[in-house]
């Protein structure tokens, strides 16, 4: 980030228009996950894979409304955490925070896991648990030694991403065009089939799906650096689920329209993508995929474990978690071994989810459900409780839109699969002990948390 002095104070110039925010914003998300999930929902949905990610982008859309309202009130912080804790109560703040740091905890263990399954599909001779306990073994090393990964490499990585996308469309408008797949660009069953829909599966993919939308929310931490902030936040906030939504159902359908049977045809619904190549009679645009995807996954894993690490030093240093432990950096490094280490040894629990990448990702969108559910109702607690705010407008802005986003995550987190839940819960529970006794049974004020580090 760029700074300048003014007046004797060091403080974030403000250079960022909205264009440039809302890109940062669907790098943040990466566009290739809508890749990664082919194979297990195509299948799950009985084809209809960009309905239930519609229908995600519309859940993901409420609660992106209710952010952009907390950034209104709150424009110098972009957590859940905070939003809660200075809206609703701090002991719950607390646990919000708490509970979406299980985002930041997994997310290299699913970069991880996507490079093990992906790198076995091409070389089946390397097993899974050994591509990951390499890769991470490595992401630990640059990580402690304190090698950052470039951020030229990083838009690179982007860059390729997107015009991979636009390359595969394009790829599949001509095969399509010529008398491949559906035979028409315009296929409405692709989006909806009457005759083999089902809800629960529907919901029980968007339940799922969240997990690809987490981060549009890490917009709200360039608040300082934006022109205008009260002004570009909130249309930064609503293009970036927008943006990905179209996106994601875009990819969606024209892989759809290219195999309309691969919900009965993909063997393997780990790399059922993998499948759909070949199909094309196009393997090397899944070469193609194969190296921008898997460089993509090691670069986020990298940006995710340097992240957590400075969340967990931070806590650590704050005394939130134990400070001997946590908040220790290596003189030799000057970077928090402990936490890369733990990091890294959270991430290798890839290798019992080799076999079911769903549930993985299924661990993530407990966090992220819990979160949003908690910053819509952030929204009510704010200008209808709090404020006081009256007229129908103001009931619609801050009541029934935050109220149908928490309706809407509820339903979408009973279909999250048990496991995730069980896991979730415990993590959850952990943390209520740990604030009760940090709290004296919660009779002082929580320790604050930086998760927007």
């Amino acid at each position: 980030m760029s700074e300048q002095k003014q007046a004797g104070e060091v403080t974030l110039k403000r250079t960022l228009t909205l264009p440039l925010i809302i890109m940062f914003g669907l790098a943040y998300l990466a566009p290739t996950v809508v890749f990664n999930y082919y194979g297990l929902f195509t299948p799950s949905t009985h084809g209809m894979y960009t309905l239930a990610l519609c229908v995600t982008a519309v859940v993901m859309a409420l609660t992106a409304y209710s952010y952009t309202q907390m950034v209104k009130a709150y424009p110098s912080a972009g957590s859940a955490y905070t939003y809660v804790n200075k809206s609703v109560q701090p002991h719950l703040g607390f646990l919000s925070g708490w509970v979406m740091l299980v985002d930041y905890l997994l997310l290299p263990m699913i970069c991880y896991l996507l490079l093990g399954v992906y790198i076995n599909e091409y070389f089946p001779v390397l097993p899974v648990w050994a591509i990951v306990v390499f890769v991470a073994a490595i992401g630990m090393i640059v990580n402690i030694v304190g090698i950052k990964t470039a951020s030229i490499i990083d838009t690179i990585v982007t860059c390729a991403a997107i015009a991979f996308t636009i390359l595969f469309v394009a790829c599949i408008v001509r095969y399509v065009t010529n008398g491949g797949g559906s035979g028409t660009l315009f296929d409405p069953s692709a989006f909806y089939n009457p005759d083999n829909f089902e809800l629960k599966g529907t919901l029980a993919a968007s339940a799922v799906l969240c997990a690809s939308f987490v981060g549009f929310d890490a917009v709200t931490t360039l608040a300082e650096e934006a022109k205008e902030p009260q002004k570009v936040m909130g249309k930064a906030i609503m293009g970036v689920v927008i943006g990905a939504g179209v996106i994601f159902a875009i990819v969606a359908y024209f892989s759809q329209i290219a195999w309309p049977q691969a919900h009965t045809g993909i063997e393997d619904p780990d790399t059922g993508i993998f499948e759909l190549f070949p199909h094309l009679g196009m393997n090397w645009l899944g070469t193609m995929f194969f190296v921008i995807d898997n460089c993509g996954s090691f670069v986020c894993a990298m940006a995710g474990m340097g992240a957590v690490s400075r969340i967990l030093y931070g806590m650590g240093r704050d005394n939130i978690l134990p400070k001997k432990f946590f908040g220790k950096l290596s003189p030799k490094f000057q970077t928090p071994v402990n936490n890369i280490v733990l990091t890294t040894l959270i991430a290798l629990t890839a290798i019992f989810y080799q076999d079911n990448v769903m549930g993985a990702a299924s661990l993530v969108s407990f966090g992220a459900v819990c979160g949003f559910f908690m910053v819509n109702l952030s929204v009510i607690s704010h200008y209808i409780i709090r404020g006081k705010e009256r007229g129908g407008a103001a009931m619609f802005r801050h009541l029934v839109i935050p109220a149908l986003g928490m309706v809407s995550l509820v339903v979408v987190f009973y279909f999250i699969e048990t496991p995730a839940k069980i896991l979730g819960g415990a993590w959850l529970l952990v943390g209520i002990l740990y604030l009760a006794i940090k709290t004296r049974g919660f009779k002082e004020l929580p320790p604050e948390m930086k998760l927007d580090e």
